[in-house]
């Protein structure tokens, strides 16, 4: 399956002219396939957005939330398409999104709603697409509640920090697993999270995913590797579960299995040192004894709070790694090498480890609003561009717009009111003039 903007089929393309005052814009909707789609399968969603004449500047374009579907906007770089519609020449952009179904049944794909800009950059009226229906199959063998991909080629390998066969690990120790998934025409960001449980007296702690897709003339590779690290509190045996990458190839109609075998971790304690032993006969004087009882004390007790530091330790680097402060001084890293995909990418991880409504504050926030703007205009426009300066202009407004998020609220107290009935003046009478 190749991404680049391609002619979709007939059956599934709508036009829609947008209101009277616009009347000279065309949209147009189409999804490729149109039928014959199963569970996790990527459907490409087109939005023609045409001009009479000439396009003042591309639009934006915007695809809402689908039930039971996963929407992805493609980066890949808008497509100029052109052509005559009742015998007068029009010219626009196509737009390409990824919608992936995470379910069986008929799945509602909302209308593209789309930003009408003037040549100044100004906005100027907003249009709307068609809503579009796909009915979705589970096919045989298939579990749809599972991290299903359906794709040509699905390869998965594994691997384990330190090699839990040649270390000896103890309590408060860690064992890192990093799972690396690639297959053909699904990006990393269309491939489910896979299930990492967590066993009895084990910590499990899950770094955010990383991509690292390769586009080549246009077909994609998707790769995404997630990291997690164990941390094991209390001594005994432990078994990682295997984990399984269930998914349909689409080129054998048949279902498949990938799976990544566990390993079993038996933790012990260390080996308490021991002391000289005393040879028959030889006097120790008590300075000596007890200066060998510190010594033997002052062993235990590093032993044991190495124990507790590494523990602890360990929790703090991966609670650390999983926090919006990671997130954000990740994207403040990025940010400044000028990489617009890099930095979209850390931007998004950012922006999802934020509490509730400050992420619709700092899309508003004028530091952000623009530079955000920019970068998605780099990685889906055709007029945007990308550089380190404006990547630091981002970095900077990150830095800005933290601090002023964790400064509390400042609260006005109202000034106080005069008083309704002030007291009238008082007069002295003066001497009189009889």
């Amino acid at each position: 399956m190749r991404w680049l903007a391609q002619p979709v089929c007939a059956a599934a393309v709508c036009a829609v002219m947008v209101p009277a005052w616009a009347a000279d814009v065309v949209v147009r909707t189409g999804i490729d396939p149109a039928s014959g789609v199963v569970v996790g399968q990527p459907i490409r969603l087109h939005v023609d957005v045409l001009f009479a004449g000439s396009m003042p500047r591309p639009p934006r374009v915007r695809l809402g939330d689908a039930p039971g579907a996963q929407t992805l906007r493609f980066e890949t770089q808008g497509v100029t398409v052109r052509d005559e519609i009742g015998g007068h020449a029009y010219v626009g952009q196509q737009f390409e999104f990824v919608v992936f179904p995470r379910r069986g049944g008929a799945i509602e794909i909302p209308a593209a709603e789309i930003t009408l800009i003037d040549a100044a950059g100004d906005v100027v009226g907003a249009a709307r697409g068609e809503p579009q229906r796909i009915a979705v199959a589970v096919p045989p063998g298939i579990d749809a509640s599972g991290p299903v991909i359906a794709a040509t080629e699905v390869t998965v390998s594994q691997t384990w920090e330190p090699d839990p066969g040649r270390t000896q690990l103890k309590a408060g120790d860690a064992l890192i697993r990093t799972v690396t998934r690639q297959a053909a025409d699904v990006p990393a960001m269309g491939m489910p999270d896979l299930a990492f449980p967590e066993p009895d007296g084990v910590r499990l702690y899950r770094d955010a995913p990383r991509s690292a897709d390769r586009v080549n003339r246009g077909s994609v590779t998707g790769e995404r590797i997630d990291r997690v690290t164990y941390v094991f509190e209390t001594l005994g045996a432990y078994d990682l579960p295997s984990i399984v990458q269930p998914w349909w190839d689409l080129g054998g109609r048949q279902a498949r299995t990938e799976t990544l075998p566990g390993v079993r971790v038996s933790l012990t304690g260390a080996v308490a040192p021991t002391g000289p032993r005393l040879a028959a006969g030889t006097r120790w004087s008590w300075t000596a004894i007890t200066m060998l009882c510190a010594v033997l004390l002052g062993g235990v007790l590093v032993w044991l709070l190495r124990k507790r530091v590494a523990a602890r330790w360990n929790r703090w680097r991966a609670d650390h790694a999983a926090s919006e402060d990671a997130a954000r001084s990740e994207l403040r890293r990025v940010a400044r090498t000028g990489d617009a995909r890099a930095t979209y990418e850390a931007l998004t991880i950012w922006l999802r480890r934020l509490p509730p409504g400050a992420c619709r504050r700092i899309r508003e926030d004028r530091r952000l609003a623009l530079p955000i703007e920019q970068l998605e205009r780099a990685l889906f426009g055709v007029d945007g561009d990308w550089s380190v300066e404006r990547g630091r202009t981002l970095r900077d407004g990150v830095s800005e717009v933290h601090r002023d998020l964790r400064q509390p609220p400042v609260r006005v107290r109202p000034a106080d009111l005069p008083p309704l009935n002030p007291p009238l003046p008082t007069y002295r009478a003066g001497p009189s003039g009889r």
